[in-house]
């Protein structure tokens, strides 16, 4: 009899609680957020799902409201919220990147991403000063010398040059390969330098070297991991060339 008085209880508050949580305009179930009390339809459209809520399996703040709160503590405490960042990331990391590239694509398609350049110029500039030490500062030479120790193929997967296909715009396109950074903050010479393809750049990102290419990624070998190390520390000293002198051009004197 205590158990069945207890459960009667229970229902009764849930009732009590969804009535004065719920009301209904235009025939449609509303639910009030507990933040900024407005009435919405209760649907997982205006709220986040959940589970341990079995009055209506929704959350008492809306969805605007759950984001700003997010964003205030997210401002709020910097330092715990990038290392959260970080630890998902580095757990989750293929998964987030590729949820990256298609939330970019998305406001690229609707034109959101230009608009925001447009708006945030200062910002773009100090941008694209940072990428500056991104481009290499290595002649044509040194950079053939460089695929033909690497066999003109990629580095770490080994994808030859001319099997080097990207889609572009819904086309299959054939690209050269790309000058990728072995140390991602390191320097811009030939000794920090390998060919790479597209998905191996795109992947590596600026992940250290030992982190990325180990026996954990799928397209790692002993002897192209070598080669590499051997590369960045001995050989490619061999393949720089010395800069042109540059000096005031002289006639000859005819005498």
């Amino acid at each position: 009899m205590l158990l069945e008085e207890k459960q009667k209880r229970k229902e009764e508050r849930k009732k009590l609680k969804r009535e004065k949580e719920h009301r209904i305009i235009y025939d449609i179930d509303h639910k009030k957020c507990a933040e900024c009390k407005s009435y919405k339809p209760s649907t997982r459209e205006y709220f986040y799902e959940n589970k341990k809520n079995t009055i209506d399996w929704l959350h008492n703040l809306c969805k605007e409201c759950e984001i700003q709160k997010a964003k205030q503590w997210a401002k709020d405490n910097k330092e715990q919220h990038n290392e959260n960042n970080r630890k998902a990331f580095k757990e989750n990391r293929w998964d987030i990147k590729n949820i990256i590239r298609e939330n970019s694509k998305e406001r690229r398609l609707q034109g959101k991403h230009k608009e925001w350049q447009q708006n945030n110029t200062d910002k773009m500039k100090k941008y694209n000063e940072n990428r500056r030490h991104k481009n290499h500062n290595i002649n044509d030479e040194e950079w053939k010398s460089c695929l033909r120790y690497f066999n003109n193929k990629c580095a770490y997967c080994g994808l030859k040059a001319e099997d080097h296909y990207n889609m572009y715009r819904g086309e299959l396109r054939l690209e050269s390969l790309q000058k990728e950074h072995v140390d991602h903050e390191g320097k811009n010479d030939l000794s920090n330098c390998v060919p790479a393809c597209k998905s191996c750049n795109d992947r590596k990102w600026k992940f250290e070297f030992e982190e990325w290419y180990n026996k954990d990624n799928e397209r790692y070998s002993q002897e192209k991991n070598d080669k590499i190390i051997k590369w960045i520390n001995e050989d490619y000293k061999q393949y720089i060339k010395p800069p042109k002198p540059k000096g005031k051009y002289t006639r000859k004197k005819i005498s």
